[in-house]
């Protein structure tokens, strides 16, 4: 393979794989397939699971050509440790705790490869730094929700790499709080990612019946506002619906108060906001995000407006950092 790096951005719903030229800096070709999930597959064990994703890696990296890298960097969609072990995967594999290590599982596939493993949010991060030393907070609203802080061009996860998990912080602790798939209730992904919409909607349409009726929403759902979705209710919002309007600002709202959180905590002013479901939503999810955000938080003249940003990589963005990182560690322009 050369100069080029097979890199994965492991998600929820799909799995990317690309090659990515480390002299050119570019993606040259990729390749995707959904991810055998929870979500996916209902009813698969998560030994089963874990067994065809890495039969799934292996054929997308067939496909593109690449059945020996010489240097593989993998996304992974929850914390991972130092020694590429994923503590939990709870988009992927559900409640289960046993941990994962993925480095070892993909080492077994390419026995002579540099292997890399880290979170889905690390990799990615590193596609929308501004400059080497630059200081950022990703976030990624798609099947889960997660961030990463980074400082100085890296991201901060604390010794086992536990950091960067605010999908799974509780903000509802209501006795009816909706349920989070890492077995939890009541988590941020809970409440604001693309997998909540069903329930949110539900949850909206008993308190404002007669808004749902009159939404265009309605209509296509036969009247079950459980049957909403992430690309009807984004089709819906794009086109200006006041109940959709109304929907993504409950699904925005604990999302703007955690990244107020973690302003306060950290001071960090420049929140880039990625994944398939604010993709979906379009530049239009910022507003309510902002406006959750300047309530949560002591006003210092901070402008939400201009603090958040829509990442604008595409659905590429996990594969296009992944390659920057691999060519922070094993050398090409980063």
């Amino acid at each position: 393979m050369g100069a080029q790096v097979l890199v994965f951005d492991v998600g929820g719903t799909t799995t990317r794989a690309g090659l990515f030229d480390l002299g050119a800096a570019r993606l040259m070709r990729t390749e995707r397939a959904p991810t055998p999930s929870v979500s996916n597959c209902p009813g698969e064990t998560g030994a089963r699971l874990r067994a065809r994703l890495y039969g799934l890696m292996a054929r997308l990296a067939a496909r593109l050509g690449a059945e020996t890298p010489a240097r593989v960097v993998i996304g992974f969609p929850g914390p991972v440790d130092a020694n590429g072990v994923a503590l939990r995967a709870p988009t992927v594999w559900g409640a289960e705790r046993d941990p994962e290590p993925v480095a070892a599982r993909v080492r077994a596939l390419w026995p002579g490869a540099g292997i890399r493993v880290v979170n889905d949010l690390s990799a990615a991060g590193y596609g929308f730094l501004r400059h080497a030393h630059d200081d950022a907070c990703i976030v990624t609203v798609s099947s889960g929700i997660g961030h990463k802080v980074f400082l100085d061009g890296r991201p901060v996860v604390g010794p086992a790499g536990r950091g960067g998990e605010i999908g799974h912080l509780r903000v509802d602790f209501s006795a009816d709080a909706p349920p989070c798939e890492c077995g939890g209730r009541g988590h941020l992904g809970a409440l604001a990612c693309g997998r909540a919409v069903p329930d949110q909607a539900a949850r909206l349409a008993r308190r404002d019946p007669g808004g749902f009726a009159r939404s265009s929403l309605a209509a296509a759902v036969g009247g079950r506002a459980s049957r909403v979705d992430a690309p009807l209710l984004a089709r819906a919002f794009r086109a200006g619906d006041p109940w959709a309007t109304t929907l993504v600002g409950v699904l925005a709202a604990p999302l703007g108060q955690v990244l107020a959180g973690i302003h306060a905590a950290v001071g960090v002013e420049r929140f880039v906001i990625m994944g398939g479901f604010a993709q979906g939503l379009g530049p239009a999810y910022l507003a309510p995000v902002a406006r959750a955000a300047a309530a949560s938080a002591w006003d210092l003249g901070q402008n939400w407006g201009l603090m958040l940003e829509l990442g604008e990589r595409g659905d590429d963005a996990g594969l296009f950092g992944a390659g920057r990182l691999a060519a922070r560690e094993w050398g090409g322009p980063a």
